[in-house]
């Protein structure tokens, strides 16, 4: 992974020497959840996906007509939902019997990845990419429902990375595609949807035996702007 990463950074700066360069911001919703290698314990069942949000800055360099590369800088959150049976600590917080605690990390990430554009004939052009993407968490919550009637809240408590020794650094593969369309004077909007496995292990996450990382879906939009 680490020789994937380090060759797309070196294509990158190289390609950015020659080529026009195209930058662009992107907003994005998503769902997260945690994800293991081996089977869970049967408790695992009561985790589900959070809900989460992610915004960024994107530049593209390309190779060709068909092939660009593709970095950026990003906000992102991680994190999962977890029906509690018991009263348990999660992440060092003590949390009631009955209760729902979401959890949610905030990473800045910065992705390398391979674009492949189909061309085509009009001004909206589909495409995919591929690569990797590697994060840093800079802070983390967890905000603790109960359902009566209604759900509502009963905390919202911040998480201290380090008092839990937390692994801050966060490596994931990420695939994806989506769809641009040219709106004329070097101005294109896109639409995309990605898929991300987390490949590092940042906590023993409560009532699992394993430590597991994160995955997640994203669904996300914004413009772009190319540089003469």
């Amino acid at each position: 992974m680490r020789t994937l990463l380090t060759s797309l950074l070196f294509l990158f700066i190289a390609a950015g020497l020659t080529a026009q360069v195209t930058l662009g911001i992107r907003g994005g919703y998503g769902q997260s959840n945690v994800r293991s290698g081996n089977d869970l314990d049967l408790v695992t069942d009561q985790f589900s996906s959070a809900s989460t949000l992610s915004f960024g800055v994107a530049a593209a360099l390309p190779l060709s007509d068909v092939v660009s590369l593709r970095s950026g800088l990003e906000i992102n959150r991680r994190g999962a939902s977890l029906e509690l049976s018991d009263d348990v600590s999660v992440f060092g917080i003590g949390i009631p019997f009955g209760a729902r605690a979401q959890t949610r990390f905030t990473y800045v990430d910065v992705p390398l990845m391979a674009q492949f554009t189909l061309p085509t004939n009009s001004s909206v052009q589909p495409y995919v990419f591929g690569g990797g993407s590697l994060g840093y968490a800079v802070g983390g919550n967890i905000r603790t429902t109960a359902q009566a009637i209604i759900e509502f809240n009963l905390m919202t408590t911040s998480i201290d990375l380090d008092a839990i020794n937390y692994q801050r650094f966060h490596v994931a593969a990420v695939g994806g595609a989506g769809v641009k369309a040219e709106l004329g004077n070097g101005i294109a909007a896109f639409a995309e949807a990605r898929y991300e496995h987390g490949l590092s292990q940042p906590y023993d996450v409560p009532v699992v035996a394993d430590k597991v990382g994160f995955r997640g879906v994203n669904v996300g939009a914004g413009v772009s702007f190319s540089l003469n």
